[in-house]
């Protein structure tokens, strides 16, 4: 029953994922266009997680820490889900 409640949980909690994620790679890769949440670029997005080398104003860099904490409160609900038996 937890863990239902829990997948239920992360599937809610995933939703503005859509929005951050888009304004994360607007801002990485300097595109506005729709198509950017397709393309595969993982080497730019796995960079910019660990540094702030495509963050140049005070807003991106907002951008990117709301991110990144947003995606560590998703790895870990994730992680929870599948440590539960």
């Amino acid at each position: 029953m937890l863990k239902t409640a829990l997948i239920v949980v992360f599937l809610i909690y995933g939703i503005p994922l859509w929005k951050l994620r888009y304004r994360w790679r607007s801002i990485v890769y300097r595109m506005t266009d729709w198509q950017i949440n397709i393309l595969p670029w993982f080497g730019h997005d796995t960079a910019a997680l660990f540094t702030n080398r495509y963050f140049h104003t005070p807003e991106e860099r907002l951008v990117a820490r709301r991110f990144r904490l947003y995606l560590a409160g998703y790895v870990a609900l994730f992680a929870w889900i599948l440590w539960l038996p």
